[in-house]
């Protein structure tokens, strides 16, 4: 595994991410840093008119190299057009070579997932809990 903000080792698969055919550029991202350690961070997404149409609500914590997605949310009129896939990206393009986990994945979210990591090479391992400092950080809110 690579060390944070380093490129991959020699013979890893890297791929690169196609914009979304279909993604509104009217919709905004706004981004909510964590308050503590491998706590929350939030990625909202903002439809022309500021309104909330959905998030990325995940975890890192860069000591032990560890991300956890603990939800992710695209309101219905909204899906189908990239907009959860670049949230996701924005969520894990900077710490790609660290160990991913997902709270537990509905039959879409299955499928988002594995599309996910098909695209990224990052595995989104479903319904572990990321490392210590996660948990505990958690527990804090």
């Amino acid at each position: 595994m690579s060390s944070p903000g380093r490129p991959r080792e020699r013979g890893t698969a890297v791929k690169f991410r196609k914009p979304p055919r279909s993604c509104p550029e009217a919709v905004t991202y706004r981004s909510a840093p964590a308050a503590v350690a491998a706590g929350r961070r939030v990625i909202t997404l903002l439809d022309g008119k500021g309104r909330d149409i959905g998030h990325v609500d995940y975890q890192v914590c860069h000591a032990c190299g560890a991300g956890h997605v603990n939800t992710i949310t695209v309101a219905g009129p909204w899906q189908g057009m990239g907009l959860g896939r670049e949230a996701l990206h924005r969520a894990t393009d900077p710490w790609s070579a660290y160990a991913w986990s997902t709270s537990r994945q509905s039959a879409d979210g299955r499928k988002f997932f594995a599309a996910m990591a098909d695209e990224t090479g990052v595995d989104f391992v479903p319904g572990a809990a990321g490392c210590p400092h996660i948990t505990a950080a958690a527990q804090l809110l």
